[in-house]
């Protein structure tokens, strides 16, 4: 089972609008349940619950893990792809600013919606673990120190990147290297 299942496009998002879909999600516990054990969990009628099941499965929400034949049926058991299942937010690339040179605030949601993709994709591939994040929480700075600290940062990864060799290094991965001070809209 994957940490992190992304929903990129339309179709997957149309799947898991429903309530109900939600509800069948949120019964799965830490065992595979058929339609038959589901529709009397949630109180519906076996062919409702059947054909939500089907739905979430074909978009790769819900995989078919087991099947059981009793008295001479084929019980088909469900289970979740994925702990968490996540909105992707590039679904709706929408802005009215054409040329993103023209306006910096822009291009700043732009490059934390990338950030954010990224963080997805890691997450997916089961590549982002606890040593990966540094995230300090409610941290009163000032603006001079936000640049402060970005500018310690860019000496550190300049120094890291200018002492190393051309030589290819053994457990060496890409990384995006992203800071964010992001203000707070509550009182202090």
């Amino acid at each position: 089972m994957k940490e992190v299942l992304v929903l990129r496009d339309l179709d997957c998002i149309k799947a898991i609008a429903h309530p109900r879909r939600v509800d069948i999600l949120k019964t799965f516990d830490k065992e595979p349940l058929s339609a038959k054990q589901l529709s009397e969990i949630l109180d519906e009628p076996h062919a409702k619950i059947n054909y939500h099941i089907k739905t979430l499965y074909n978009v790769g929400i819900l995989e078919l893990v087991e099947e059981k034949i009793k008295s001479g049926i084929v019980e088909k058991y469900y289970y979740p792809t994925a702990n968490n299942i996540v909105i992707s937010k590039k679904i709706i690339d929408y802005t009215l600013v054409q040329d993103e040179d023209k306006d910096e605030e822009y291009v700043s949601i732009s490059n934390f919606e990338d950030t954010i993709e990224s963080f997805y994709d890691a997450a997916e591939s089961g590549n982002l673990n606890g040593d990966s994040i540094l995230e300090c929480g409610n941290v009163l700075l000032t603006g001079d120190e936000i640049a402060e600290l970005r500018s310690t940062l860019q000496v550190k990864l300049d120094e890291i990147i200018s002492k190393r060799d051309n030589s290819e290094r053994e457990n060496e991965k890409k990384h995006d290297i992203v800071m964010f001070a992001i203000p707070s809209q509550e009182n202090k």
